[in-house]
Order: structure tokens, then sequence, then C-alpha cells
């Protein structure tokens, strides 16, 4: 499993320290959306990926419209992968698929909000995606895991050997569940971030996601 450590609502320079407190062990660094909205792509995402180029980065631009001129723009500031939510038109996801798929990048389908037919329909016309299980941040990590086991066995009756990625009040004790239901990403925000020592922290997600 992958750790992707997700760093928001902080200034860039702040995200920088805690890029270099976390890059020894984080497989992703996820640029978060109020990070790209306060700051824009290419002072947040063009700076990072320049000033860290051996990290992939994921861009959570979250488009729901505007597809391949988004993506386009996401990944030539330099973004390995960008964010599409699940609840745009399939017009919109495909434009995406498009543009990662000439750029040669992954491209995540944040499936929050989505119904269990629009999961499976996702899964079943876009197969190369990343496919995101997402709680919102505002239910403080409540339900997660019934989410993450529910949504895991849709995907996997839609699409063959799907990737999926699950985020929403991801902790260490979240881990064992997200290796049970075939989890390649975890996801992990505040767990790291917040925590007294995030380097720490981060190589205590590390270490379980690879046990």
């Amino acid at each position: 499993m992958k750790l992707q450590v997700a760093i928001d609502r902080v200034d860039v320079p702040a995200a920088m320290e805690m890029i270099r407190q976390v890059e020894a062990y984080a497989d992703i660094v996820e640029i978060g959306t109020s990070l790209i909205k306060d700051f824009g792509l290419e002072n947040s995402v063009g700076a990072l990926t320049r000033t860290f180029p051996a990290q992939d980065f994921l861009a959570d631009i979250k488009t729901c419209d505007e597809g391949a001129y988004e993506f386009r723009k996401t990944y030539e500031a330099g973004a390995a992968v960008a964010t599409v939510m699940g609840f745009s038109s399939s017009a919109t996801i495909r434009a995406c698929a498009e543009v990662a798929d000439a750029f040669g990048r992954d491209y995540l389908i944040d499936l929050l909000a989505c119904d269990a037919a629009r999961v499976r329909q996702i899964a079943a016309e876009f197969p190369r995606a990343i496919f995101c299980i997402h709680l919102p941040s505002d239910c403080a990590g409540e339900g997660l895991g019934a989410l993450i086991e529910e949504m895991a066995g849709q995907l996997r009756a839609a699409a063959k050997a799907p990737r999926i990625a699950a985020a929403g009040g991801v902790q260490l004790a979240s881990v064992p569940l997200l290796r049970r239901c075939g989890i390649e990403i975890g996801i992990v925000g505040s767990a790291v971030t917040k925590a007294a020592d995030p380097a720490a922290a981060a190589r205590a997600f590390h270490e379980a996601m690879r046990e």
C-alpha cells in the first residue's frame, strides 16, 4: 500500500517545510484544494514540483467541468496525478482521461457523494482511473470504515482489479481495514500534518502500510 500525505490550508513555505519532513516516507504528496485556490497552480503545484523534482505530487483540483483545460494546465504545472469529481458528467471525466493519457499521467476520480449506481458506472467506464473512496472532511472520520467496505465492494463488482484510494479521516488504526479492503493508496492528512512530529507519524504510516 502507498502512503499519500495531504497538505492543505497552509502557505507554500509551510507546505515546503512539511514536505521536507515527510518526503522520505510519502509515496505521493497531495497539494490540497485550498492551497491551490489560495496561491494558484503555478505558485503551488509549479513551485512545489520544481523544488522537489523526485517527489510524485497529486494536485487535488476537484475538476467538475472544463476537464481538458484544467487537466492540461495541471499536468503542465508538474503534477503526476490530477483529480476529477465522480459526480461530473461522463463527458467531463472522459476529457480528463484523454488528457491524462496524452501526458502519460494518472488521474483520480473522487467518489465523494456518488451513489452505488454512479460508482458502478464510473468503474466500468474508466477502468484506468484511480478511484477515491472519500468521506467528507465535515464528517470528522465518522463512518469511514463502513464507507470503504461498501464502496470497495461496488468497485470490484464493476471493474477488474480497480485501483482504489481512501481518504477522509484515515488513522493508523485504519490501516488493517484498508489492507483488508484492497486499498492501493491510503490518503492521510491531519494524522500526519498536525502530529507533534510529522516525520515520525509519516514513518509509522509508511511502515504499517508495508507490513
